[in-house]
């Protein structure tokens, strides 16, 4: 089965459910339908998208879950199916907090974090040698590797500029942002049918309208984005601008569903890697052990384009 995120950037669009589709309807009358088993995400991105409640419902109860974005393509929030208690020991551990456990946890992911960094600087032809020193320190300063990184980083892409976390207004903090925002949705959901607790992080503070458990489990895939958004300028060159948002979305998803990892002597597309991904840190809350989870690395990503079943959706 081929596993999709469908894009919705046309406006004026309604969506409905039926025998087991759901149905994007134009202004013209004209339709394009998707197999609801066939959905993992359903990305908003445009405005004066309609759709019914007995829509939403049938959406939630395939596990399809929604990022709404504004007419900037900044993810605002998301629908979602309610959360469920699935292997209860994994359950109960992630609710007893065991400091011990979560620190090394978030060390060998935040340790990931940053070797994907390295390695997405080394695939950009970039030094990375002083960011892999700083990794072996016993204190690791993140905020000082961050800030190494970034500067060649935005270097590389010609247009030298600060990070810009939250009311980005550079063309890449957009589609960098944007990236992060999908893979975020992809384990969202994830977590929500391995049945963990999103609002219960392992790093990340819990505080008002947050998911801080997504926070700490999207820091590995970063540099993933950031190398998508790399080959994107490279392989289209040009001078982007907000226009060409709809563009990096499309190739965005494509990325997703085409570069592959391995796992368990197996080999995944990203898009299924995140449940890999989630499906061993159950297992690690299981056993108290931090072993258990496997990381994705970034220099072991492959591209295979399977031309027979490989389909874009973007309505």
């Amino acid at each position: 089965m081929t596993y999709h995120i469908l894009h919705i950037t046309t406006p004026n669009v309604m969506l409905y459910c039926d025998k087991g589709f759901l149905f994007c309807k134009y202004e013209d009358e004209s339709e394009n339908k998707i197999a609801l088993d066939d959905l993992r995400a359903l990305i908003i991105a445009t405005h004066q998208v309609a759709f019914t409640n007995s829509c939403l419902a049938r959406l939630l109860e395939k596990d399809v879950i929604i990022l709404h974005c504004n007419n900037h393509y900044k993810p605002m929030g998301w629908s979602a199916s309610l959360d469920r208690v699935v292997r209860t020991k994994a359950f109960y551990n992630q609710i007893q907090q065991n400091e011990k456990f979560e620190s090394e946890l978030w060390k060998r992911i935040l340790k990931q974090k940053v070797l994907n960094q390295a390695a997405n600087l080394a695939q950009m032809d970039l030094n990375n040698e002083n960011i892999l020193r700083l990794i072996n320190r016993p204190l690791m300063n993140e905020a000082n590797i961050a800030k190494q990184y970034w500067q060649q980083y935005f270097t590389k892409l010609e247009n030298p500029q600060a990070r810009e976390h939250k009311n980005a207004e550079s063309f890449e903090n957009i589609c960098l942002n944007y990236g992060y925002a999908v893979f975020a949705t992809l384990i969202y959901r994830s977590v929500l049918i391995h049945g963990l607790l999103p609002s219960l992080g392992i790093h990340h503070e819990e505080r008002y309208n947050s998911i801080p458990l997504i926070y700490d489990l999207v820091e590995p895939f970063r540099a993933f984005v950031d190398y998508y958004l790399y080959r994107f300028k490279v392989d289209y060159g040009g001078d982007f601008k907000r226009k060409d948002l709809k563009s990096w979305n499309k190739y965005c998803a494509f990325c997703m569903k085409n570069y592959r990892l391995a796992a368990n002597e197996k080999s995944y597309k990203l898009i299924d890697y995140v449940d890999i991904y989630v499906e061993t840190l159950v297992n690690s809350f299981i056993n108290f052990n931090s072993t258990s989870l496997i990381l994705p690395k970034l220099e072991k990503q492959y591209l295979h384009i399977d031309k027979h079943r490989n389909r874009e959706y973007e309505e």
